[in-house]
């Protein structure tokens, strides 16, 4: 009796641990690590990088179509058999590029597991930490975005060694077998998007109304609140993007203390970073404050960047990677705040479509403004009023707030 107490008021923690693993997969090895793979790819057809990365703006483009379709079918079917099965799919889809003859194929895969990944990651992640995390909700939201940070990172070098030592085909073929493992096994006999269905109690309390129950509404009410989402969404996602293009900066401006490839490695320092401590942060002061002193310091940091010396821009490389917790775990933490629990899900359906169409848009504008000016500083400019503008709906987002069942 008393370890089937003790298993009860441990699953949370088990769910955390499975959304970590989800997140590990889908953002830390499909995403992350994608461009361990180009350069190799890119040899062997005899393609140009913008037709081997095309890939990753189809593999955007059908997260947005089939995010329309999430809350419908996880209505209507268990988790615990649909996360599983789409892992699989996502899986067996990176293992067959090990077998493809050309750039084609990639982009039928890009399809294929874009329609199938938003229900390994994407919306189903904070649902499952909101329903089993009345408390410290925060600090398991950021837990969850910090393991895409971490998988990514230990990956991309392990992924490396492959590629150096055998071919990116048997690396691709491996980071496909890793990710079955991650998405099958333990989420099929974890898994549980409402703690009631377990028999369990979430961590601090019951709730009076699971997210992602049956009465959930199909839409939210056209108005300021939705506005602000979507503008914050794509201003973290703006933001977001020029990580990439921090060693291209760091040459651009002539490093001469520091290798230019360091600046990408403290900016995923400081993504890591922020997404516990200011996840953990939303625990006590709320995620308006705390979406608001992210972009502060981002937007300070993109000032520090196109003035600084060698080594406040290193300083202002680590502090500009907290711009990822403002895409990842700042939006469903405001829309938990501004909408009730049956318009939840809904909202976090906006803000994810938001972040993914961005990323698609934005990623051609940043780079069109460098072809065009010859110098990153127009774009460290815009970053900065980027972030004034993300500041300036945080507070309109608020000034309609409700919280009505």
């Amino acid at each position: 009796m008393k370890n089937t107490e003790r298993r009860k008021k441990a699953y949370p923690w088990l769910i955390l641990v499975s959304c970590c693993l989800l997140q590990g997969a889908g953002l830390g090895i499909i995403s992350n690590c994608a461009g361990v793979f180009y350069v190799p790819v890119m040899e062997e057809f005899g393609l140009p990088l913008a037709t081997v990365s095309l890939h990753v703006t189809i593999n955007n483009v059908f997260q947005c179509i089939s995010t329309l379709f999430v809350i419908r079918i996880i209505g209507r079917f268990k988790v615990k058999y649909l996360i599983p099965l789409s892992g699989m799919v996502v899986g067996l889809a990176q293992i067959s590029l090990a077998f493809s003859k050309s750039i084609a194929q990639w982009y039928v895969c890009a399809v294929i597991q874009g329609i199938f990944i938003v229900y390994v990651t994407g919306i189903l992640i904070p649902l499952a930490v909101s329903n089993w995390f009345t408390k410290r909700a925060g600090f398991a939201l950021g837990m969850t975005s910090m393991s895409a940070g971490l998988v990514g990172a230990l990956m991309s070098a392990v992924l490396g060694v492959i590629v150096a030592r055998y071919s990116w085909r048997v690396a691709i073929a491996v980071s496909g077998i890793v990710i079955l493992i991650m998405t099958v096994p333990m989420q099929y006999l974890v898994m549980e998007l409402e703690p009631a269905n377990k028999g369990c109690v979430p961590f601090g309390g019951f709730l009076e109304t699971p997210v992602a129950s049956q009465s959930t509404s199909k839409r939210v009410p056209f108005d300021i609140r939705v506005i602000s989402i979507v503008i914050i969404a794509s201003c973290s996602s703006f933001s977001a993007i020029f990580n990439n293009q921090l060693p291209a900066y760091g040459l651009n401006r002539g490093l001469v203390l520091v290798a230019p490839t360091i600046l990408l490695s403290l900016n995923m320092i400081g993504n890591m970073t922020s997404k516990i401590s200011f996840g953990t942060l939303n625990d006590y002061i709320g995620a308006k404050r705390t979406t608001i002193l992210a972009f502060i310091i981002v937007a300070l940091a993109s000032f520090l960047l196109m003035v600084g010396s060698d080594i406040v821009i290193c300083i202002s490389a680590f502090f500009f990677g907290f711009n990822s917790v403002i895409a990842t775990t700042q939006p469903p933490l405001l829309a938990k705040e501004v909408y009730n629990r049956r318009e939840y899900p809904m909202s976090l359906q906006i803000a994810q479509i938001s972040v993914r169409l961005s990323y698609a848009l934005f990623a051609f504008v940043e780079g069109a403004l460098f072809d065009i000016w010859g110098s990153f500083k127009p774009n460290l400019i815009l970053q900065m009023a980027v972030c004034a503008l993300g500041i300036l709906f945080v507070f309109l987002l608020f000034a309609k707030r409700r919280k009505t069942a």
